[in-house]
């Protein structure tokens, strides 16, 4: 299995790159967390408020053996935290954001939720020579798939995290997306249009649904007597698990196929942007990426914080990477890369952020148009 094309590169110095599975997601930050905390202790300094740190070995399937069991202690323990950071979005190379000429770091103030659904039909089979006019197990689960793709649910464009968003990077904004950003209110539609043309910004701003398996037949001359689909959705706040299982009924309109939810998580809330924790994320990105503008963003993906979220009011997901939109297509594939000089900047970024702790950032970087 290709990996990496390259594992070592030719480059030296800060400019070599250095990688293999899971270096974008989530090596680079462990290890940046670790190193950030050895310089740190081994300076003889102490922190004057207590610090958690938890790496989970199971977040990719759910947490259940990891995030969840640490969750369920703390919680016996009687811990609550002001604020929480997690894996997320990293501060984004120049060009990633619209009217925006610098990089842009990205803390998520809420992920989406997510449901895996399992739809199955069971339907008389037979030869193949002789085929029904509805085609059969797997033409009708098809027709459900295509309705299912032609048939989104509706934008919330206007209702949740891009509003936020918007306001805060208008201040950067060249003119013209400015004055957009600035009046969502009437414009509304034209930039929900502009972030439907890309499928990452497209999933901002809707449920989405992937098809992800497929199950049916095993002969070549012989129609199945079932078929199956298992599809990932992944919800928008706003949205709930009961939502898109109603949407994909009506949507089907197929009573034969049988619609189960195999696991599921909700939406999360959103967090504050105008707390100490948001501020302090924010405060530490200025230091480490100076040119960077930072605004709050909804993470697509799924985190622990699915369970740690109930050990406090605000959860940001935020991670130091300095990525292009090219780099982030490397997660959870081939060529998973980073620079010496971004690995330093990630293990800075941590050892200021512990540093940033003992001071109070309430609304500091909070921008006003």
């Amino acid at each position: 299995i290709r990996v990496l094309a390259n594992f070592i590169s030719t480059s030296s110095g800060i400019n070599a790159e250095y990688g293999g599975r899971g270096t974008l997601d989530n090596k680079n930050t462990v290890f940046g967390i670790l190193e950030a905390l050895e310089h740190y202790l081994s300076s003889g300094k102490q922190p004057k408020r207590d610090i958690y740190i938890v790496f989970g070995h199971d977040e990719e399937v759910m947490g259940l053996y990891g995030a969840k069991v640490v969750t369920a202690e703390l919680k016996k323990r009687g811990v609550r935290f002001a604020f929480m950071m997690d894996e997320g979005c990293p501060v984004l190379k120049k060009g990633s954001f619209p009217g925006v000429n610098g990089p842009v770091g990205l803390i998520c103030t809420a992920e989406k939720g997510f449901a895996t659904m399992k739809l199955s039909i069971e339907h008389g089979g037979g030869h193949a020579s002789a085929p029904p006019p509805n085609g059969g197990a797997i033409t009708m689960l098809s027709n459900a798939i295509i309705a299912l793709l032609n048939t989104p649910m509706p934008s919330l464009f206007g209702q949740g995290i891009e509003v936020s968003m918007f306001e805060h990077a208008a201040v950067s904004q060249s003119w013209f997306f400015r004055v957009l950003s600035s009046n969502l209110w009437l414009f509304s539609p034209i930039l929900s249009f502009a972030m439907s043309l890309k499928d990452s910004t497209r999933a901002q701003i809707y449920t989405t649904f992937a098809f992800t398996k497929i199950e049916g037949g095993v002969k070549d001359n012989v129609l199945p007597n079932s078929a199956s689909v298992t599809v990932n959705s992944r919800l928008l706040p706003g949205h709930t698990v009961d939502d898109v299982v109603a949407h994909v009924k009506k949507t089907i309109k197929n009573p034969e196929i049988k619609v189960e939810v195999i696991y599921s998580n909700e939406a999360s809330a959103m967090s504050s942007t105008e707390s100490e924790g948001y501020n302090a994320i924010h405060h530490t990105v200025k230091q480490i990426y100076p040119d960077a503008i930072v605004i709050p963003g909804l993470l697509i993906g799924g985190t622990d914080t699915k369970w740690y979220g109930e050990l406090c009011d605000d959860v940001y997901r935020f991670v130091p990477s300095f990525l292009s939109s090219e780099d982030i297509k490397r997660f959870h594939g081939h060529d998973e890369l980073i620079t010496v000089k971004n690995f330093e900047q990630i293990v800075n970024f941590f050892h200021h952020f512990i540093e940033n702790l003992e001071r109070s950032f309430e609304a500091e970087f909070h921008d006003e148009l």
